[in-house]
């Protein structure tokens, strides 16, 4: 468990966006999903996990309001270094990227790379040899 309550901001409202915003885990963990965005204007004001879609364009303004200091990015791997690079701008100190993009932010920006085929890859490397 982490210590406190922290808030996360999640960019892209598409399937695993959606999982990742219905999942349970992250409140167990005192990590509350604070602010989703998505440049798809179907998707803007809608509800994702509760939490209302905000379009890309107010992400500035809403992780600075909600004291964000982590976002995870669910897009396309096309969209991600444009993600990154507002959440950077925002204050995001840490992101945790899903997609399949290398992601370059500056030096004081902690980048988590998660990839569940090169994972199950790796798992089966080394449980199988």
């Amino acid at each position: 468990r982490t210590q406190g309550q922290h808030n996360i901001a999640l960019v892209g409202a598409g399937r695993l966006g959606a999982a990742i915003a219905s999942s349970p885990i992250f409140a167990e963990h005192g990590i509350t999903i604070a602010a989703v965005f998505d440049k798809d204007p179907a998707k803007v004001a809608t509800s994702l996990g509760g939490v209302s879609i905000s379009p890309l364009d107010e992400l500035d303004e809403i992780v600075r309001d909600r004291s964000i200091v982590v976002g995870v990015l669910a897009v396309p791997e096309d969209a991600a270094q444009d993600a990154a690079e507002r959440l950077v701008g925002a204050g995001v100190k840490i992101v945790f990227n899903y997609s399949q993009a290398l992601i370059d932010t500056p030096s004081d920006v902690q980048v988590h790379t998660s990839n569940p085929a090169v994972e199950l890859l790796y798992a089966l490397y080394f449980h199988l040899t």
